[in-house]
């Protein structure tokens, strides 16, 4: 076992737990044997999170809330001012922290009855199959424009036997759009196209948003949107979407570990190269199987 930081469950009074996730167990079934085994799937699942700014460290939250109790985070930037109007643990007092430790600290307070462990050097080949040991599930929360350490978690979780899939859901402008990777879905390396080891210039740029965003939305104009995904590669994001990408990944990860996502009637998630995607201002969700570019 590697020497890191580690946040170890010091609440472990069973009555504890169970009164903090009461409020969950109307809607995970028509018994209470039926509710709490359900509960205890979410209680038991371990959770890798790579990459904890926007999304992912709101996500850690909203499933540590949910009754998660074993998380693992990984993230290498640290927080900046421009941070503030969107993520999760990013506060004037913690500009210039790591945000995976950050967050762990932020997500621990929060019940104190979890088990997080802290990748601060974010997802290297040294530690990425570290990173994926015993994880069940797996959120690629990555950079945008961070190629190299993406490929590397998506090459581990094709070596991982436990992890069952990986999901993605990046945020446009009042669009989000959700990814799944499983065994049987198009690579990463053969979704994104864009080689490993090359610089991340004009052209790789555009390949890699062209994937990422499978349809772009029609305001602002495209010279705005060229500037800053191309140009400046930077990603402009409405702070009113994350928490709306935030609670889509939570509930369809927490459906995912209940076995909620088998009920009749339930709509499965398309794995890549299909999407879904909701619009807060269109008003339109969506899925879009297989491959969708010519």
């Amino acid at each position: 076992m590697s020497d890191r930081m580690r946040y170890t469950a010091t609440e472990t009074d069973e009555s504890y737990y169970w009164e903090r996730v009461r409020r969950n167990l109307g809607w995970l079934g028509n018994t209470e044997e039926e509710q709490r085994e359900r509960q205890l799937k979410l209680r038991n699942a371990k959770i890798g999170i790579a990459g904890v700014g926007g999304i992912g460290g709101a996500t850690a939250e909203r499933l540590v809330r949910m009754g998660v109790q074993n998380l693992k985070v990984a993230d290498p930037d640290t927080f900046e001012k421009s941070n503030i109007n969107r993520q999760f643990g990013a506060t004037f007092g913690n500009v210039g922290r790591n945000k995976a430790e950050a967050v762990a600290e932020l997500v621990y307070e929060t019940t104190r009855d979890v088990n997080i462990e802290v990748f601060p050097e974010g997802i290297t080949e040294e530690s990425v199959d570290e990173f994926f040991e015993d994880c069940d599930y797996v959120l690629d929360k990555i950079e945008l424009y961070e190629i190299s350490a993406r490929y590397t978690l998506h090459r581990a979780f094709r070596r991982s036997t436990q992890c069952q899939f990986m999901m993605c859901t990046p945020v446009f402008g009042h669009r989000t759009f959700f990814f799944k990777w499983t065994r049987d879905s198009m690579p990463a390396e053969e979704y994104f196209g864009v080689p490993e080891g090359e610089e991340m210039n004009e052209k790789n740029a555009r390949q890699l948003i062209s994937r990422f965003i499978p349809e772009m939305p029609d305001y602002p104009g495209p010279e705005i949107l060229e500037e800053w995904f191309i140009k400046n590669q930077e990603c402009p994001i409405f702070a009113g979407t994350p928490p709306l990408a935030q609670g889509m990944l939570a509930s369809r990860i927490g459906m995912a570990i209940t076995g909620l996502d088998q009920l009749p009637g339930s709509v499965q998630l398309p794995v890549t190269p299909g999407y879904a995607m909701l619009d807060t201002q269109k008003w339109v969700a969506k899925t879009v199987e297989g491959k969708w570019w010519e």
